[in-house]
């Protein structure tokens, strides 16, 4: 792979050239290939740590070959296709940053062979060698590191077949793994079972296999085995078990393993109940629309933005604060708020959007800068303007207080727009609490209530216009299934999973599950006269708090789920030698995080992310520089 700066951007006639030399496949053309062939080598001796949204995305790519194909495809697909491969959130006003992160990960995560078949050499590669950019149409042109020819292309004999749209579903990297590794071992589990002989994983290959760090049998089974166990039967179309096969004292050895095809029947059943959902989700997002006509700056990877009230505004127009403006104007819904509020209220929000729009275009030393505008700012703005489908409803509900407080408290400052800047940040970290419900458009605030308003004491806007979540309730205890679909009601669960990541809803619904155990526990000395019944009074107040204040338990359990990130905390916590018992770890976050709720939300609404380090180019070329202006 030669090293390659802003020269890897492609013009287009070095790709219409580059086509006559190489096969070039586009997603157009084979986007709806869900078949996947492998050779057995590939996936069985390999060793890969790539994220579930790397998984996924490398699958789709692997799927876009078909048997006839001579030469390994380069994959030419639009950013916006990629986004949506990757996992990523294309309505986020972080874009731009999270197609650089996604291609430099993806390009510098190394897949180490345990050995070569037959031999006692070791081999690395890298998934990707190259890839190319077209800004001006927004598309990109994936090419695969040739080490991989051998093993996806023309394969004739010990290889592996299967369809991916099983493993969309899947919400663990270790599901995946087990599931192709059961495909890849299928017909050898057959011919064994048909000899009376068992087929044997070896543990610590299999540790190997799946870049299983942590060594922990409990920890291994739980997360790993018995997830995929959940994840593949009655899903796909095999049915996985296991069992302890060697044993040496305590340390599990060996697993005997079976791979059981699903009925014809039941297996075709779930590839459709798989494909339902799909198209359901599809149709539910609001698709970008691309454009091929030159945009003002050539220099960034964009869409054709649509100005409306519910789409979030890019970085880049921190550069032009008259069309920030226009834009945060739009957001707000000026004409509507004017009819709603009163003089004093609308000169309120009137000011507000001048300091926003002077925050969100103001860099000042140790500010997180992208494409010229605020990354603080911008993020919290465009976290409203997404989940409340704009502005309108968090700036009527914090008016009253800006024009009868916050206003005249500025006004006998020295530096009133810093204040108001400082206040204006802290209200939209909590910009939730300052909702109106639903419907609630033409209601005015009485002068007693202004007080509250301070306080920030305001319910959680529901777009159902639909009762808010009540209270846990002593008899929610009876048995552990009746708690966990409490808490799961509570949280507000078919609107929060939506806004978390994979590994996030995997955290999510184990913190579920230790929050119901919480609930309930009954431990002699830690709980005494805490019970209600079967109920643990100390919880179940505690959570209450909660969705006093908050409307639900949405907020609470989406901080936790982040923190817990599972594509992050196992991997963090197998790399440092301190923690000896990460699940035991993880229960206790879990236990503070109920216990002081109000800790880990203003925690999760006051975190700065670290400045990220430049990445280190994967040939010394420095290709990612391309996408820096």
């Amino acid at each position: 792979m030669t090293n390659k700066k802003i020269s890897d951007i492609a013009t287009e006639n070095d790709l219409q050239t580059e086509k006559k030399d190489n096969l070039i496949v586009t997603f157009e053309e084979r986007g709806n290939q869900t078949i996947v062939r492998k050779s057995n080598d590939l996936v069985q001796l390999t060793r890969n740590n790539l994220t579930l949204s790397q998984q996924r995305l490398m699958l789709h790519i692997f799927s876009m070959i078909k048997p006839e194909d001579t030469e390994l495809p380069s994959y030419e697909l639009s950013v916006y296709d990629f986004i949506k491969l990757s996992g990523m959130n294309p309505h986020s006003g972080a874009l731009y940053k999270q197609v650089r992160r996604n291609i430099e990960e993806l390009a510098n995560a190394p897949v180490q062979w345990i050995k070569n078949s037959g031999t006692t050499t070791v081999e690395t590669f890298r998934w990707i060698n190259k890839v190319r950019i077209d800004e001006k149409k927004a598309r990109m042109t994936i090419t695969l590191d040739p080490v991989l020819k051998p093993h996806l292309v023309q394969l004739k004999t010990l290889y592996t077949t299967m369809d991916i749209t099983y493993t969309m579903n899947m919400r663990s990297t270790y599901s995946i793994r087990i599931y192709e590794l059961c495909k890849s071992y299928q017909n050898l589990y057959l011919k064994k079972k048909s000899d009376g002989e068992a087929l044997i994983w070896n543990l610590n290959m299999l540790y190997e296999q799946l870049s299983y760090t942590a060594n922990s049998w409990s920890g291994f089974r739980r997360f790993a085995l018995d997830k995929a166990k959940s994840e593949i039967n009655g899903h796909t179309d095999i049915v996985f078990d296991y069992e302890v096969n060697e044993k040496k004292g305590q340390k599990v050895l060996s697993l005997a393993v079976t791979i059981e095809p699903e009925d014809e029947e039941v297996a075709r059943e779930n590839l459709e109940k798989i494909n339902k959902r799909a198209n359901r989700k599809s149709k539910k997002r609001k698709a970008l629309v691309l454009d091929d006509k030159d945009t003002d700056d050539q220099t960034l990877i964009t869409f054709d933005y649509v100005s409306a009230p519910e789409t979030s505004i890019p970085y880049s127009f921190g550069k032009d604060r008259t069309s920030l403006k226009k834009e945060i104007e739009v957001k707000a819904r000026l004409e509507q708020l004017q009819k709603e509020l009163g003089p004093q209220e609308y000169n309120a929000v009137l000011l507000i959007l001048d300091v926003l729009v002077t925050a969100c275009s103001t860099i000042r030393p140790g500010d997180q800068a992208e494409d010229g505008g605020n990354v603080e700012v911008f993020g919290r703005m465009n976290a409203i303007i997404l989940d409340c489908g704009g502005l309108t409803q968090w700036l009527r509900g914090v008016a009253p207080r800006y024009a009868a407080e916050i206003i005249p408290a500025a006004q006998s400052k020295k530096a009133p727009v810093p204040y108001l800047t400082k206040i204006l940040l802290e209200d939209m970290d909590n910009y939730r609490v300052y909702i109106f419900k639903a419907g609630s458009t033409t209601q005015t605030v009485p002068a007693d209530e202004k007080a509250q308003m301070y306080e920030a004491e305001f319910a959680e806007a529901d777009e159902d216009n639909q009762p808010l979540a009540g209270h846990l309730k002593p008899e929610d205890a009876q048995t552990k299934k009746q708690m966990e679909d409490a808490l799961r009601i509570a949280a507000k669960e078919e609107t929060l999973l939506p806004m978390l990541s994979s590994g996030q809803q995997d955290a999510y619904n184990d913190i579920v599950k230790l929050a119901a155990y919480f609930c309930r526990r009954n431990q002699k000395g830690k709980d005494d006269g805490m019970m209600s019944g079967k109920a643990n009074m100390q919880f179940v107040n505690s959570l209450n708090t909660v969705i006093d204040k908050y409307g639900s338990l949405e907020l609470l359990f989406a901080t936790l789920a982040k923190k817990l990130d599972y594509d992050v905390f196992w991997k963090e916590c197998a790399k440092s030698n301190r923690i000896k018992n990460a699940q035991g770890l993880f229960q206790t976050i879990v236990e503070k995080g109920l216990l002081f709720p109000e800790m880990v939300i203003r925690e999760g609404q006051t975190h700065q992310p670290e400045k990220e380090a430049k990445a280190e180019s994967w040939a010394g070329g420095g290709w990612a520089d391309a996408f820096e202006e």
